[in-house]
């Protein structure tokens, strides 16, 4: 896309962090003629983004970054995009788009998009489904957002142009977009993201929690264990929010986990040969599935 065809001509990221930083790495990249704006709480991520050249226009103070931009994304901790919207709200135009990048939706439609809609302004939920155990605005990539699908989610009723223009924004960064139900997102996420970590850190914790002498354990973990655990090693912080915000979903799919883990435990105990092989293939043909591999 070229800068003449860019959705918006003026862009503020708030928070410049691994997805908030590719993704202003991206705009950059993608869209060189944007005014592209960057906040941040602190100095010194921005101090690093006019170093590398992604923006020469940085803040502390949330009213400045805001005003005047087409289109405005929260790219910090879920916990504070209420606060920070209602901050920011006098330079918000009536006829911009906030959006976020928080992986939990209906949490954030039920504060921050009810705080911004009902004082007149646009907001409109994103989920880049693109991330990296690293956090920081120096392990940002333009690349994390290739091929990525970005959920949007409207249960505000924006109109249909509004949720267009901002899906052809993230499109122009090489994503693709899917518009979702909240629920439905927080309820999918669960199950393909959510529950995924928690299952790496459990595997992290199992090993460590059998008296298995750790020498032992350190000569002897492979690819096996790296692969399976690598996405535990994200922020505990972050990813003590993200359980937290979506909690319901989360403890739905966790006891459908626990269910299946004691009908493994008892075909185990039962010495069902066959009946182990089976709940194996069933887990295989699911993934094929899942994955439409």
């Amino acid at each position: 896309m070229t800068p003449m065809q860019a959705p918006f001509t003026s862009i503020a990221v708030f928070g410049p962090g691994l997805l908030g930083g590719s993704i202003a790495r991206a705009i950059r990249e993608r869209m060189p003629e944007c005014d592209l704006r960057l906040w941040a709480r602190r100095e010194q991520p921005l101090e690093l983004a006019r170093q590398q050249g992604i923006c020469d226009k940085t803040y502390t103070d949330p009213i400045a970054a805001a005003r005047g931009a087409q289109l405005i994304i929260l790219a910090t901790p879920i916990a504070v995009f209420e606060d920070l919207s209602r901050r920011m709200l006098p330079a918000i135009d009536r006829n911009a788009i906030v959006t976020d990048v928080g992986s939990v939706k209906a949490y954030v439609h039920r504060t921050t998009g009810d705080t911004l809609t009902e004082r007149g302004r646009i907001f409109i939920g994103s989920h880049p489904m693109a991330g990296a155990e690293k956090q920081g605005l120096e392990h940002s990539d333009s690349r994390l957002l290739q091929g990525a699908t970005v959920a949007l989610t409207n249960p505000h009723g924006a109109a249909d142009c509004m949720v267009e223009r901002l899906a052809a924004f993230w499109q122009a960064l090489g994503c693709s977009t899917y518009l979702m139900d909240p629920t439905n997102h927080d309820r999918t996420v669960a199950r393909i993201s959510h529950i995924p970590h928690i299952l790496a850190a459990l595997c992290a914790r199992g090993a460590i929690t059998g008296n298995v002498p750790m020498t032992d354990l350190q000569r002897l973990a492979a690819s096996g264990f790296r692969d399976t655990t690598r996405v535990c090693e994200g922020p505990a912080g972050m990813w003590a929010d993200i359980l937290w915000e979506n909690d319901v979903a989360v403890r739905g799919a966790l006891a459908d986990c626990i269910r299946d883990l004691h009908y493994l435990s008892d075909l185990l105990e039962n010495q069902d040969r066959q009946g182990v092989q089976d709940w194996l293939e069933e887990a295989r043909a699911a993934r094929k599935t899942v994955r439409q591999s």
